[in-house]
């Protein structure tokens, strides 16, 4: 039996065009239209009404009116379909691209209409339906984005061409459950949403942005070499890398990269993604806030990642085993006598050499080990700090905290009960915090500073000068004391604009009776301009590099040895 006709069936399938409408636009979600190509008139769903700023259901210049709501980026990609339509190159109109709704989001659709032409081929008749492709699942409802498996269409068909050429970067926001934390998940979703809309600003025109799971997006470029990605990079880089806010409140959150090149790098778009990640990693675990390419030897290095996060898993579920505390001499600038030490975490296990805390601190973080063994830490800090102090009265033990510890509900009861234990002096203990945390998340931590400063604990602000804080922030600040970093410190000589700064920040941390910690002084003649400009504490490998406690007690706490162990 031969196939129906389908016209011929039409012919004989005879009903009202009205109720086929209503029917159709009852049974789907998609938003319908269908315009007099004559009159101009349109006619459109309920839906799309409700949903764009168009201004009735039958009313005169659908076109012009939908193209104000596309977005800029999309106008050259939609004009152009349209023109070969009305121009007689094509009768069909299919196309992904954005749209402004009524709330003044965008919104991702893929538009599809067909024309019908007169027996003189004169436009007639144009419908079709527009899709919203976040209900498809195809474009992240946070951010508007495309997702995962859009990402990897496109580089599927990239990989297709003769010349397969361009780069996948895969950025991932780094401590980003520190804004869900100290925030809220809605706050949350609203930074993901801000650093989305920035990103496809930023990005040029042969290039795509994409929204994975959690933090991470990705980005492809056609037709682009490792310098255009290394490039795109820092233009991202520079944009994270600075305080934002959103409804006023400010929030830090600096972004780490993976690269990986289309047509080098992978096969299959999988492999492409599963390579990005690996570099993103790589990035992650070295500091974060940098950007890494992938090659084939980071395969072995994630190896070891996921060899030494097992050994420090087992350490810390064994009593801590392998784990130490080291102590570097703080001293008086004024006197060059001994005023404290700063502990400092080691980690040794066999078959792992020189493991330093920069490579096994984010593996604890990653793990969720890092509040566990900063408690540790501050109990052994706290009780060498109380034996110290029977050999010298005033010495003072810095320990070095973390915001997760600092969210933790029970974290200033377990100060007090620690140095209940210990018999450690609460003013004899400071807390570092990194700067970052004291400009960023102030408002949020600010009721555990004063319940801590109650106690008498002091506050240091570690690293300062490395983030983009204000000097004007400092009277503002509940710090003590602030840790001027090594990176003004080298040259200091030579280099006008780091003593102009030191000296800066030294006159007003004092104004505001807040101390200055000189950290990295590791040559005389740093250890000399510092003391000369009113520094209180020096820090560095001139005094000494952090040594075990038997070390430190022999070298610095014996009436014998304190003279000869300072700079002469």
């Amino acid at each position: 039996m031969n196939p129906i006709d389908t016209q011929e069936a039409l012919k004989s399938f005879d009903l009202d065009p009205r109720l086929l409408y209503e029917a159709i636009s009852y049974s789907t979600e998609d938003y319908l239209y269908i315009i007099d190509m004559k009159t101009d008139m349109a006619l459109i769903s309920d839906n799309m009404l409700r949903d764009f700023d168009l201004p009735d259901r039958l009313f005169k210049g659908l076109i012009p009116h939908w193209r104000h709501l596309v977005t800029e980026r999309d106008l050259p990609s939609f004009d152009e379909s349209i023109e070969r339509m009305l121009s007689g190159k094509t009768d069909e109109h299919d196309l992904e691209y954005q749209v402004h709704n009524r709330q003044g989001g965008h919104l991702w659709i893929v538009c599809r209409g067909l024309l019908k032409r007169d027996e003189h081929g004169e436009p007639l008749l144009f419908a079709g339906a527009i899709t919203n492709l976040e209900r498809k699942g195809k474009v992240d409802a946070i951010t508007g984005l495309f997702t995962h498996s859009k990402c990897l269409q496109i580089l599927d068909r990239l990989l297709l061409r003769e010349q397969a050429t361009g780069g996948l970067l895969l950025l991932g926001l780094d401590d980003f459950t520190r804004i869900n934390s100290l925030n809220d998940h809605a706050f949350g979703n609203g930074v993901l949403r801000h650093f989305a809309q920035t990103l496809q600003r930023l990005l040029p025109d042969n290039a795509a942005a994409f929204r994975f799971d959690g933090d991470e997006f990705a980005v492809v470029i056609d037709d682009a070499d490792r310098s255009t990605m290394e490039s795109l990079f820092r233009t991202v880089h520079a944009f994270s890398n600075r305080t934002q806010a959103i409804d006023d409140t400010s929030y830090f959150c600096t972004v780490s990269g993976g690269i990986v090149m289309i047509g080098e790098d992978g096969n299959t778009g999988l492999e492409l993604v599963k390579h990005a990640e690996s570099a993103l990693e790589e990035s992650k675990h070295g500091g974060k806030n940098t950007v890494s390419f992938f090659s084939s030897s980071l395969s072995q290095d994630k190896l070891r990642r996921f060899e030494l996060s097992d050994r420090l898993q087992a350490s810390v579920f064994d009593d801590m085993d392998g784990f130490s505390l080291h102590f570097q001499p703080l001293i008086e600038a004024r006197t060059l006598r001994i005023a404290g030490a700063e502990a400092l975490l080691r980690w040794k296990a066999d078959g792992f050499d020189d493991v330093g805390p920069d490579e096994f601190v984010p593996v604890l973080e990653s793990y969720g080990l890092i509040a566990s063994v900063g408690r540790w830490v501050f109990e052994q800090a706290a009780l060498q700090c109380a034996a110290w102090n029977r050999l010298h009265d005033d010495f003072i033990m810095n320990i070095n905290i973390s915001y997760l510890q600092l969210l933790e509900s029970d974290f200033v009861p377990f100060v007090q009960r620690t140095l209940e234990a210990t018999g450690a002096s609460a003013h004899r203990i400071v807390l570092e915090m990194t700067e970052s945390y004291f400009v960023t998340d102030l408002e949020a931590l600010r009721t555990t500073f004063e319940r801590l400063r109650k106690l008498g604990i002091q506050l240091a602000m570690d690293d300062f000068g490395t983030g983009y804080s204000s000097l004007g922030m400092l009277s503002q600040s509940p710090a003590d004391i602030v840790k001027i970093d090594r990176l003004f410190i080298k040259n200091i000589q030579a280099e006008a604009f780091n003593r102009a700064f030191i000296d800066a920040v030294i006159e007003l941390c004092h104004s505001v009776n807040i101390k200055v910690t000189v950290e990295g002084v590791e040559e005389r003649i740093e250890l000399d301009t510092v003391r000369a400009i009113g520094a209180d504490i020096i820090q560095g490998f001139l005094v000494s590099r952090p040594v075990p406690a038997a070390e430190f007690e022999t070298r610095f706490l014996s009436t014998e040895a304190v003279d000869e162990e300072m700079p002469a």
